[in-house]
C-alpha cells in the first residue's frame, strides 16, 4: 500500500477560514452575532512547523477571546482535552508575542477561550453536543471544566449555521459532492474534479474555487486518500487479529495497525489510536506496548 500523500499539508477548511471575511462569517454563524469590520479580527493559528499534529485548525483572536476551531471528519469525544491542548498553545503564542511576563506581580488578563469542533464525517451524531473535559476525569473534581462544541455541519444538519455562513454551506456541500460521486463509482479525483466544478456551476465557494481549484482539488485528494487510508488499516488490523482465532491474535492485529498507521500516515500515538477507536481503558496497555516494542 502507497503512503498516504503529504505535499499538501493545508487543509480545505483551514485554507478557506484563515481568509478573514470567512472567519468572520462563521464567527457570527456560530455566535449569532453581526460584526462587520473583518479588520478587528486577528488569525492566530499556531505554525504547523512548531506544532506539527498538536494545533488546531484555525484560531482568531476577536472581542477579547481566542476561538478555536477543528473540523472533525470522525467522531473523537477527546476533543475536549485536544482543545485545552491546542488553547495552551496558543496564548503561550499570544504571551511571548506581545512580551508579558507571567512571574510578575500584577495579574495578567487574557483573552478568553471558545472551543469548536465542526464535524462532517458519515457516522450519525447530534446536530449539537457538549464534550466536557470532565468526563475523562479518573476522579471527580469540581470546578474543573473545558467544553468542546461539537456541531454537525453535514449538508441537512443545523441549516440556520450554514445559511449564515455561505463559505460553512459552500465547505459542506463541496465534502457532499465528493461524497456522492465516490458512491456512483466515481475514481477518487473523478470525484473531486466533478464536486469542485459543480460548485462553481451551482455557486458554491465560487470565488474561492475559480482562484485556488487546482490547488483546492489536490488539498482534497489528501484529505480523502487519508481518510480511506485509516479505514483501511483499521479493517487490515482487525482481518489480522480475527484469522488467528484467539484473542492474543486479535491483539496483534491492533498493534499491528497502530504501528502501520504511524508509520506511514505520520501520526502521532495519540492521534493513531484516536483513528483506530481505542477507548479510553485500552490506551495504557498500547501506551506500553510502543514503550516496550521501539518499532514505532
Amino acid at each position: 500500500m502507497q503512503n498516504v500523500k503529504q505535499d499538501y499539508k493545508n487543509t480545505v477548511f483551514c485554507d478557506l477560514f484563515s481568509e478573514k471575511k470567512n472567519a468572520l462569517s462563521l464567527y457570527n454563524a456560530l455566535n449569532k452575532t453581526n460584526y462587520t469590520n473583518e479588520e478587528d479580527l486577528e488569525i492566530v493559528t499556531l505554525s504547523d512547523v512548531i506544532y506539527m499534529h498538536q494545533k488546531n485548525d484555525v484560531s482568531i483572536l476577536f472581542q477579547n477571546e481566542i476561538t478555536l476551531w477543528e473540523h472533525q471528519s470522525t467522531l473523537n469525544y477527546n476533543m475536549p482535552l485536544r482543545g485545552l491542548i491546542y488553547y495552551a498553545h496558543n496564548i503561550d503564542g499570544v504571551l511571548q508575542a506581545h512580551g508579558i511576563n507571567l512571574y510578575g506581580k500584577k495579574q495578567v488578563k487574557i483573552p478568553a477561550p471558545d472551543y469548536y469542533v465542526l464535524y462532517n464525517g458519515k457516522e450519525a451524531s447530534p446536530e449539537r453536543e457538549e464534550l466536557r473535559l470532565s468526563d475523562s476525569f479518573l476522579t471527580p473534581k469540581e470546578g474543573y471544566e473545558w467544553t468542546a462544541h461539537m456541531v454537525n455541519i453535514n449538508v441537512g444538519h443545523n441549516p440556520e449555521i450554514l445559511e449564515r455562513c455561505l463559505p460553512l454551506k459552500g465547505y459542506a456541500a463541496l465534502v457532499g459532492y465528493v461524497r456522492e460521486y465516490q458512491r456512483q463509482k466515481c475514481s477518487l479525483p473523478e470525484a473531486v474534479d466533478r464536486a469542485t466544478k459543480r460548485c462553481i456551476e451551482e455557486g458554491y465557494l465560487r470565488e474561492y474555487l475559480l482562484k485556488k481549484r487546482a490547488e483546492v482539488n489536490m488539498m482534497l485528494l489528501t484529505e480523502f486518500n487519508e481518510e480511506a487510508f485509516v479505514k483501511t488499516i483499521r479493517e487490515e488490523g482487525r482481518e489480522e487479529g480475527w484469522k488467528e482465532g484467539r484473542e492474543e491474535g486479535r491483539e496483534e492485529g491492533r498493534y499491528l495497525s497502530l504501528q502501520r498507521l504511524m508509520q506511514k500516515a505520520v501520526m502521532p500515538l495519540a492521534e493513531a489510536m484516536d483513528a483506530l477507536g481505542f477507548s479510553k481503558e485500552e490506551r495504557t496497555g498500547y501506551e506500553t506496548w510502543v514503550r516496550i516494542n521501539k518499532t514505532i
